[in-house]
């Protein structure tokens, strides 16, 4: 089976409802069986239906691919007690990141009949577990009730087992396999060392011994009284770290920590264990520094738990030593760190202070008692940038030193050391740069404002892009570096939009210029920069910097950039843009000289028409205006009104009647092309003339289609476009699913006029494997209606449903003629 015919199968089950599901897993099983196991994106409906069906074959297929399931769909396959089904869920829960996978396993188990041979026939469960040695795939088989497999889960698991549940499965063997099964069990301790339970063997002797005297009596409970105690919420959580690196973890309460402290007594947990146990509130210091001390990087890197400070200084994290201030930066934030200490203890001063979180009162608190010192002197200030970064000492020894630098300075005012200017594009601030900025950050505002004169354009830079300052710091920045500052700002392309706006409504040539270069702005800001309008009216000119970089930016993914220049009605500009951008209609280039010769007169267009030079084009290239455009603007040079020549001329390009010839003459290969160029270019396309003549001799299907991807085409085009012949909608349909989206074709239009109907199924329903989920997931009322459609067709007739599933991916119709034969066909006479 193909990937349309498996679309169609899983399209079926995606719009049917649950009844007529389970009866399209009996009509539909060889399908339903290839779709499983197939490429195709598989409904729930699918998973709901097969579980229901009671197909056995269907079901292990499902077993196998258990990733479409979710967690309560797997225990329900689980609890069927199927011994193949049982099988291939266990062997696919092995890949499972769901945090269930010993329920899901457990539950196949307990499942089980031991009655039924299936289970230990060769290649079955209980063969494939006997001849497994790694305690994560035997964790579940501990209460297993085949006695062998549960002995042999033990000799693997035991030792990494708490003695209550080590009990609990012992009761579970002795149930299943009796006083003799727990005889085996002690041998098997014995054997052992007695897995690190003392005196275990020795119990499960006394309860067998005990069980077989109290049977001679008569009498009962010796082994429950004897192996009694259920397992603690810490003791399963003590098991999922044990054996699942804490990936099984569920208890939702914090751990016993004298109950962890015994259990790693007995058996020492590994640092991973350790790692994973920090992450519960309470967790002993001293079991937290063991896992440092015995593995730094995952106690570093992977730790989710506090850490004394005096562990993460010590000799214990030097291995992992660059870890380190992340995990301060962490403390610092959750709160289990001071700053106070930090700046205190901790070595070197730059560790401390880059891992300082933005935005934390207490912090901020800290940082401004670790600053007091310094004041609003400038000179301390920059004595502390030149040592910040290299300094050995703790922060508040790095704030003592800049404090004794500054008292002993003498001459003119300090200034910032090796002054830099503003970087474009502007990149996060590294090193000292960035260690000063999170300090200042946190200064009283009249201490950053005291600083203000003395910091160089690139701190100005860093601090208006990157950081928080209060209108009040930006007002005194532009009041002290001017222009220089705003012009900085505008140096990146995720500024926010409300700076954005006050940037442009400066209407200042350079920030203009720098905003156009490394700014988000929308196309009508770049076509009014280029054009030299100002925000507030008048004129901005455009800098050369701009100019000069029109020549070189990247035409593959800026090309909308420079041809925002085509309409600016500026010689400079068009001097560039026509050296670099071509020009596909005669429209489009009569427009361009229209508005140089409104804005610039007769003189500027004759100059251009002049020009040899073209930034961009080789030398003895030909002019970038063709010979056709030139003749028109040689007879309006030489006409006593000339603007108005060129505008009739423009007036006839456009000429409703001209523009639809035009198009209806054009091949269909490039008439997309055309279509997109006579927009681009300034020609708003006829739509009245166009409705008119499709009315009177329907358009090429060709055209119908590149103006369907136009976003203000008429509806009834649309619909023309997507009855006029086969759709497909990643080749020759594109603007199908903008359509749709909005809201401009319904899913009624779809259902009704798109053919095949095999692309109308896969935009209703979302079938494909190639839609993602997140545009899958946003056409949930698309989905919906077209339900309500199929089943208004089809109603609840098996008959119908299948041969519709079975024609779909041949049928050369929309889905309504599908709909109709496959429910007339399956009428019975």
């Amino acid at each position: 089976m193909g990937i349309n015919e498996s679309a169609a199968v899983a399209a079926a089950y995606r719009l049917a409802d649950r009844s007529t599901a389970v009866g399209l897993v009996r009509s539909l099983r060889a399908e339903t069986r290839e779709l499983l196991v197939c490429g195709c994106r598989r409904p729930q409906r699918l998973v709901e239906a097969v579980i229901a069906s009671g197909d056995r074959e269907l079901q292990v297929a499902l077993a196998r691919n258990a990733g479409l399931c979710t967690p309560r769909q797997r225990l329900r396959l689980a609890r069927l007690g199927v011994p193949d089904v049982g099988r291939a869920l266990y062997v696919a829960e092995r890949w499972s990141r769901t945090g269930c996978r010993d329920e899901i396993r457990a539950a196949v188990l307990a499942a089980a009949d031991p009655e039924d041979p299936a289970w230990r026939a060769p290649g079955g469960l209980v063969a494939m577990l006997l001849g497994e040695t790694h305690p994560t795939e035997l964790a579940a088989a501990i209460r297993a009730p085949f006695p062998d497999l549960a002995l042999h889960a033990l000799r693997h698991c035991g030792r990494d087992l708490p003695l209550p549940i080590l009990l609990r499965a012992a009761r579970t063997l002795h149930a299943h396999g009796g006083p003799e099964r727990l005889t085996a069990l002690a041998e098997l301790v014995d054997e052992e060392g007695g897995l690190g339970h003392p005196g275990l063997a020795a119990l499960l002797r006394r309860a067998a011994d005990g069980d077989v005297e109290s049977g001679a009596r008569g009498g009962d409970g010796s082994v429950a009284s004897l192996l009694a105690g259920d397992p603690s919420p810490t003791d399963e959580l003590l098991c999922a770290v044990r054996l699942h690196g804490g990936r099984e973890m569920t208890a939702d309460v914090p751990p016993d920590w004298e109950g962890v402290r015994s259990e790693h007594a007995r058996h020492p947990f590994t640092a991973g264990d350790l790692t994973h146990l920090n992450r519960w509130p309470g967790c002993p210091p001293d079991l937290a520094v063991e896992g440092l001390r015995r593995d730094p990087r995952t106690a570093l890197v992977q730790g989710a738990g506090p850490l004394p400070l005096s562990a993460l200084t010590g000799p214990a994290a030097e291995p992992a030593r660059s870890y380190v201030p992340r995990v301060l930066e962490r403390g610092l934030r959750e709160g289990w760190l001071s700053a106070e200490r930090l700046f205190t203890e901790v070595t070197p001063a730059a560790d401390v202070i880059g891992c300082l979180p933005q935005g934390d009162e207490l912090v901020g608190k800290a940082v401004r008692e670790l600053t007091a010192p310094l004041g609003d002197e400038p000179a301390a200030w920059l004595a502390l940038y030149r040592r910040i970064n290299r300094f050995e000492g703790t922060a508040t020894e790095l704030v003592a030193a800049a404090r004794a630098d500054a008292a002993g300075r003498r001459g003119p005012a300090p200034s910032w050391p090796r002054a830099t200017g503003p970087a474009f594009p502007c990149r996060e601030p590294e090193g000292a740069r960035a260690l000063f900025q999170r300090l200042f950050a946190y200064a009283q505002e009249d201490v950053q404002e005291a600083l203000v004169p003395h910091l160089d354009l690139r701190a100005v830079q860093h601090l208006l892009v990157f950081g928080t300052p209060s209108p009040r710091l930006r007002e005194r920045i532009t009041a002290v570096h001017g222009r220089a500052a705003q012009v900085a700002h505008a140096s990146r392309w995720d500024l926010p939009g409300e700076i954005v706006e006050e940037l442009l409504d400066l209407d200042d040539p350079e920030v203009n210029e720098k905003l156009y270069l490394y700014g988000a702005i929308a196309r009508e800001e770049r076509e009014r920069i280029l054009a030299g309008r100002g925000r507030g009216g008048g004129s901005v000119p455009v800098t050369d910097g701009l100019l000069g970089a029109l020549t070189w930016i990247d035409l593959r993914h800026h090309r909308a950039w420079v041809s925002a220049g085509l309409l600016s009605g500026d010689p400079r500009v068009l001097r560039v843009v026509l050296g670099r951008i071509r020009t596909h209609t005669e429209a489009g280039r009569l427009r361009v000289l229209v508005r140089l010769w409104e804005r610039h007169g007769r003189e500027a267009v004759g100059s251009l028409l002049a020009e040899e030079d073209f930034p961009g084009r080789t030398g003895g290239a030909r002019h970038p205006l063709p010979a056709a455009t030139h003749k028109n603007v040689a007879k309006a040079l030489a006409s006593p009104d000339g603007l108005a020549f060129l505008r009739g001329r423009l007036a006839a390009e456009e000429d409703p009647v001209r523009v639809v010839a035009l198009l209806r003459r054009t091949a269909a290969g490039p008439v997309a092309e055309r279509v997109r160029h006579l927009a681009e270019e300034g020609t708003a396309l006829p739509w009245p003339q166009l409705l008119e003549a499709h009315a009177a001799d329907p358009l090429p299907v060709h055209l119908l289609r590149a103006l369907a991807q136009q976003p203000d085409c008429p509806q009834s085009l649309l619909l023309a476009a997507l009855g006029a012949g086969p759709v497909r909608r990643l080749d020759d349909a594109p603007w199908l699913v903008p359509a749709i989206e909005a809201g401009r074709l319904t899913p009624d239009d779809i259902f009704r006029h798109c053919g095949p109907a095999a692309e109308a199924v896969s935009l209703l329903a979302g079938v494909h494997s190639h839609w993602s989920t997140a545009e899958a997931a946003s056409w949930g009322p698309l989905l919906r209606e077209a339900r309500a459609l199929t089943r208004s067709h089809l109603g609840t007739s098996q008959e119908a449903w299948t041969r519709a599933a079975r024609l779909l991916p041949a049928f050369p119709g929309s889905l309504r003629a599908l709909f109709t034969a496959a429910a007339t066909d399956s009428t019975p006479d």
